[in-house]
């Protein structure tokens, strides 16, 4: 494994990788909080992530399709494999994070990579997380999680009828740079009004300068979709669905 300071460290396999990593985080950088679970999980991801990481200077024509059921296969290995091939500390996510509780479940993290892949392929299923998938030659390549915010604990009021979260995109690294989140922005936008949904609610980074941190959307992204600013701190627009 090469850490974030470029120090490489080495081991027979992945196991025995565990406690040799956890132990250079602990002396060389203690503030990143770094779990033993934490590095299971990341280490993890990086056997199973695979995919490509080079940027398309072109691409062919995107489709766009609303998450259902039978999407689960599809999204199961897409984070499997091609979400996060350049960035393993996110590959155990499987867009859990607001389902578990968000920024108010001290113990995030701890939860296996499994765990989080199995209650998401059971929230797909089931219809729970809902939003919009783009694919490319039949590929998925891009993933918005837009879910009723009645589902999300920690965004949740108690007064959420009509009202859906969009807490999430992802795209393949090849797929950045081509529109591919303006395309799950609009396609959500739509769908959601047909749903007879009475308004989009949105989380942006404040800072969009690393692509790979901007998963929750940009202030640029929901501004050009008719989202207008609600609250600094927390950072929230909004959109009505007339």
């Amino acid at each position: 494994m090469t850490c974030v300071c470029n120090t490489v460290i080495t081991a027979e396999d992945t196991e025995s990788l565990i406690a040799p990593v956890k132990d250079h985080f602990d002396q060389e950088h203690p503030d990143y909080l770094v779990s033993t679970a934490n590095v299971r999980n990341t280490l993890e991801s990086e056997d199973r992530a695979t995919g490509p990481t080079e940027a398309l200077e072109k691409i062919g024509p995107l489709e766009f399709v609303p998450i259902a059921p039978g999407s689960a296969e599809d999204v199961g290995r897409f984070f499997d494999v091609d979400a996060f091939p350049d960035n393993p500390w996110w590959g155990a996510c499987y867009c859990m994070f607001f389902p578990r509780g968000g920024r108010e479940n001290e113990n995030w993290g701890e939860e296996s990579w499994q765990a989080n892949r199995s209650d998401q392929m059971a929230r797909i299923r089931s219809g729970k997380t809902t939003g919009m998938l783009a694919y490319a030659d039949g590929k998925l390549v891009g993933w918005c999680n837009a879910t009723s915010r009645s589902e999300l604990p920690s965004l949740a009021t108690g007064d959420d009828a009509g009202v859906a979260s969009v807490v999430c995109f992802v795209v393949s690294p090849p797929y950045r740079g081509h529109g591919v989140a303006t395309g799950l922005l609009d396609g959500v936008v739509r769908t959601f009004q047909e749903r007879g949904f009475e308004r989009l609610e949105a989380y942006p980074v404040k800072d969009a300068s690393d692509q790979r941190k901007a998963f929750h959307g940009t202030v640029d992204l929901f501004s050009s979709a008719g989202f207008t600013l609600v609250s600094e701190e927390p950072l929230v627009m909004s959109r009505d669905l007339p």
